[in-house]
């Protein structure tokens, strides 16, 4: 394997990894908790804002075979660097609740067609 597909391997797992332990770390959660713990919220938008980071290092090719709304993956890892103070906690409890599911399965995906 050349150091592209593996370097685009390894960041698909630790993707799949950082929404691995945002689950953990929001399990037994409602929307009202989530926003009121400091640690819990910090900790999911660093994970996060690392998912959108990792998706940098994914070879192009590959993503482009897989239709998924990477830019919003993305963004949303820019919004958190660059806006920190000004992110809507609501918001980001909706993207853990009902964009991570989908996101973790086109990732895997991936690694099954791309890497057998």
């Amino acid at each position: 394997m050349n150091a592209d597909r593996d370097e685009s391997r390894r960041a698909l797992q630790r993707m799949r990894e950082a929404i691995a332990r945002v689950r953990r770390h929001v399990h037994g959660f409602d929307r009202d908790r989530f926003i009121k713990d400091e640690k819990t919220s910090d900790a999911a938008l660093m994970l996060l804002a690392a998912i959108g980071e990792e998706m940098t290092r994914i070879d192009p090719a590959i993503l482009d075979r897989h239709p998924h709304p990477w830019h919003q993956v993305r963004a949303q890892r820019n919004v958190i660097a660059h806006d920190y103070f000004g992110i809507r906690l609501s918001s980001i409890w909706d993207t853990i609740q009902y964009d991570l599911g989908p996101l973790d399965e086109v990732l895997q995906r991936i690694m099954e067609t791309e890497f057998p």
